[in-house]
């Protein structure tokens, strides 16, 4: 269920990705016709590659805070934090709650933006991977909420086909912004950040409910 909530997930925030990142696969497309959709893919792959590296890492440290504790009692702990953090992202979405992610946002912002026009506007095949590398790293309500669930997976190879899994369902409309070439309108972007942050609590609430241990045969 977490792969497939994971797929679901990425497709389901895909207008948000398109608004938010839209413009990078539109840059690497702009003023091209050979090796367009190649270098989609590539930029893709790059992004993939990222996401996995992320929920690798964060099942891998589930893992060590499963290991230094009880193993039912740190799963609990690691699912009632994940569950807290999944519905701060979808009440920070939504603008119920202010000031959790600006301060991260504007450090690595600043520390990648010179970094990635120098890449957008290189020519060089391996230029569209490394756009899709650091475009994952960038500051991201879905990433933060998918990566905390991996966490309390407590497992690296299921940390990363759950980002791999999330990465995947957000495919389709990043290539397909890139090919037709069009932008999302500021309502419709807005309307897909509600849906997305919604369903971010609701998922938020069916995790920290495992913790506690009232729906873990049910939700598995």
């Amino acid at each position: 269920m977490t792969y497939a909530f994971a797929f679901a997930g990425g497709l389901a925030g895909s207008l948000h990705c398109v608004a938010m990142c839209g413009a990078f696969p539109l840059a690497l497309a702009r003023g091209r016709t050979q090796g367009r959709f190649g270098r989609q893919l590539l930029y893709n792959l790059g992004r993939l590659n990222t996401l996995v590296f992320v929920g690798a890492l964060s099942g891998a440290f589930g893992a060590v805070v499963v290991e230094w504790g009880p193993l039912e009692a740190a799963k609990r702990v690691l699912a009632l934090a994940a569950g807290a953090v999944l519905i701060l992202v979808g009440l920070e979405m939504l603008g119920l709650v202010r000031g959790l992610t600006v301060r991260v946002a504007a450090a690595v912002q600043g520390t990648l933006g010179r970094s990635l026009r120098g890449v957008i506007t290189s020519s060089s095949p391996a230029a569209p991977i490394a756009l899709g590398v650091m475009n994952a790293f960038l500051p991201c309500h879905l990433i933060y909420a998918f990566a905390a669930r991996a966490v309390s997976l407590a497992s690296p190879i299921e940390g990363a086909l759950t980002m791999l899994a999330f990465g995947a369902g957000t495919v389709p409309a990043m290539l397909g912004v890139a090919l037709v070439g069009e932008r999302l309108p500021a309502r419709l972007r807005l309307g897909a950040d509600r849906v997305v942050a919604l369903l971010m609590v609701l998922y938020g609430i069916v995790v920290a409910l495992q913790g506690f241990g009232t729906t873990a045969g049910h939700v598995h």
